[in-house]
Parts: C-alpha cells; structure tokens; sequence
C-alpha cells in the first residue's frame, strides 16, 4: 500500500504564508504612513541663498512637508517669490516665509528687471496686502502745544525736545521690511501719560526730505482701511494723544501673511512686562561729596 506525497498540501501552504506575510507588510508600511499625518508643498531654496539676493525661478523648487513642520505663512506658489529680495541669508531646503524678504527702498528710480531684460519702475502696490493701504507717516513727532495756564513756562519747550526725529524713530535704524509699534504721549493738561497704540505695522518704504542723504522725514506703511482713518488722524493731533516713539519688534512677534500676499494678521501684544527692580542705592548729595571731600 502506497502513501500519497504530501507535496502539493506543502506547496499550498507555502503560498498561502507567503500571502499572509505580503499583507502584514503592507499593513506595517499603510500604519508608518498614517501615523506620519498630511503634508503640505512648500516653495524651498534649492541652495544656499546670500542676504541681499534677488530671487530668481531657478533658485526655488517645491517638496512636500508634514503640515507640523512648516510654518503658518509658508509660500506655497514660487511665483510669488520670484523676484523678492532676501534680507537674510536663507539655507538650503529652507520653507521660505515674508520675514525673509524686505520691501524695495523707496527711490525714483527704483527698477525691476522684466521678463524680457529690460528695466521698468517698481511698483509700490504690489507690495501691500488686499485689503490694506499704504499711507506715509512723519518720522519725527509732533507735539500741539498747552493751552493750560496752570502748565510750566518751559512746558513746550521741553516736551518738544524729546520728539525729534532720531529720538522718535529709534534713530533712523527703522527700515524697509521692519515692524513698528507706536507709543504715544497723552497730553491731557499738564497730566502726562504713555500707552502702546498702533502695534505691528509693516514699513513699506523709507522716504527722504531729498538726494543729499538726509534723514527720513517719513515712512510709509501698511494699515488696514479702518486703521488709516484712525492714524491720520492720530498723526494731525485730533486728540489729545500725539506720537512719542516708534519702537521696533523683533520677527518672532510679527502677524502672518497668508501664502501670495492675499491677506495680513497683526499681532498685538500685551504692554505687561517684568517690571523695573528696586535696588539699594544711596542717593548723592552735596553733603555727600563734601564729606568725602572733607569739607
């Protein structure tokens, strides 16, 4: 009596292990993949960019990122940085956002290269968000002066020395591409007091009072229309507020604009602070000097 070959059971077996393992692998690489979330495209440098360059097509590309690593304001379309230039020295593979590009400088004779290597005049409103305005605002404040007799006779005097324009605008470091805050003075009789106001306003250019290098007489910035209205008045004295200083904010502090310039949050920060230490120190007099004088 003969015993049949068990071959063909050990094949089918074979086959069906082989099977199983396919579908644990698949479910391993299905489980890795989900496990990783969604991506997003982002426009990339390809290499190293230098501060001061002007980008051009062939210096970007786009790659696929998870959406937990890339920033908020993230250019998504390369055409919309495409003949922006850095202010920053951006490294390769690098998601480019705003913050690493600042505004042309105003001038006259500003130029852009066009697609066809000639020169034409840069166009200011290409730079402003939808839905903003660019208005100018002076540099140097301007403080009314008191209509309180009760007030000191040195009162305007005083008062207007510290609005000049190199106090008032953080002596002239403010440049295109920067953020501002505004704090302003409240003249309220002889009553003084200070409080942040405007906060966070793009500066599109910087303007000059001429070609001879003098200092800026104005900025231009960026405001929504609700604001404009607010800030010119607010810059003409209509109140009892006028500006003290502009103050500049670090990047890490400023709104998102949205991928292709469309839209603009700013950010406002709470004035809160750590506030200034006591500390032990003995006042000087005159006595003080003529006893260590011996006097």
């Amino acid at each position: 009596m003969s015993i049949p070959a068990s071959k063909p059971n050990n094949r089918i077996f074979l086959l069906l292990g082989i099977v199983l393992a396919a579908l644990a692998f698949g479910g391993v690489l299905f489980a890795l993949r989900s496990s990783s979330g969604s991506t997003v495209s982002v426009v990339v440098a390809k290499d190293t960019i230098s501060a001061g360059t002007a980008i051009t097509a062939d210096q970007l590309t786009t790659v696929d990122l998870p959406t937990s690593a890339v920033p908020s304001d993230a250019y998504q379309v390369a055409s919309a940085v495409t003949g922006k230039t850095s202010n920053v020295t951006i490294g390769k593979n690098d998601p480019l956002v705003p913050a690493f590009f600042a505004a042309t400088p105003l001038s006259g004779t500003a130029t852009t290269t066009s697609a066809n290597g000639t020169s034409v005049p840069v166009s200011l409103e290409t730079s402003i968000t939808k839905g903003f305005v660019a208005m100018a605002i002076p540099a140097a404040g301007e403080l009314p002066p008191s209509t309180n007799p009760a007030c000191p006779a040195n009162w305007d005097n005083l008062q207007q020395n510290n609005v000049t324009g190199d106090l008032t605008s953080a002596g002239y470091y403010i440049q295109p591409g920067d953020h501002i805050d505004v704090v302003a003075l409240d003249l309220n009789n002889c009553t003084l007091s200070t409080r942040f106001t405007f906060q966070d306003i793009p500066v599109l250019r910087v303007g000059t009072q001429g070609s001879n290098g003098a200092s800026p007489s104005v900025y231009l910035v960026e405001v929504s229309r609700s604001q404009a209205e607010l800030l010119a008045g607010f810059s003409v004295g209509m109140g009892h507020e006028s500006t003290l200083r502009y103050v500049l904010r670090p990047e890490s502090e400023w709104g998102k604009v949205t991928p292709g310039n469309t839209a603009y949050t700013p950010n406002y920060e709470s004035s809160a602070g750590a506030p200034v230490p006591a500390t032990s120190d003995t006042p000087v007099e005159a006595s003080t000097l003529d006893t260590l004088f011996g006097h």
